[in-house]
């Protein structure tokens, strides 16, 4: 019975975030919030990946039971333009990931290896000719 448990907690887990805080964005034109898991804290800003990517001076922080509460209050213009900031950066993300491309191997047989080995080859030719005036 204890397994049973165990693997439905497990199931429960499959999405693992970084941190266990809260963003609360609040509307106050429009009166309403959203409220979502947070994907990443940094110096600068709270981050829900792909949905907001607040400033983090903007914020009033307070601390839950799970986590901290970052609670963002601002007009629906600035929400709009933090939803913007978390598209673009997610969309920059990913032409670069589908922009990689495969280093070019060099070729093994440039200007100054080919100098090297036509030396190399006249020094032979130098050598059998005196070799065998001796």
């Amino acid at each position: 019975m204890v397994s049973l448990f165990k693997r439905k907690k497990e199931e429960d887990d499959e999405y693992i975030f970084e941190t266990s805080d809260i963003l609360i964005v609040f509307d106050h034109e429009k009166k309403i919030s959203d409220i979502n898991r947070v994907t990443a804290v940094n110096e600068d800003a709270v981050i829900v990946a792909g949905l907001y990517k607040v400033p983090l001076e903007d914020c009033e922080i307070t601390t839950g039971k799970e986590g901290r509460n970052f609670f963002y209050r601002a007009p629906s213009k600035s929400i709009t333009e933090t939803q913007r900031l978390a598209q673009l950066e997610i969309s920059t993300v990913l032409e670069q990931v589908t922009a990689y491309r495969p280093p070019v191997p060099t070729n093994n047989l440039d200007g100054t290896k080919i100098f090297l080995f036509a030396l190399i080859f006249v020094a032979f030719i130098v050598l059998g000719i005196t070799g065998c005036q001796a």
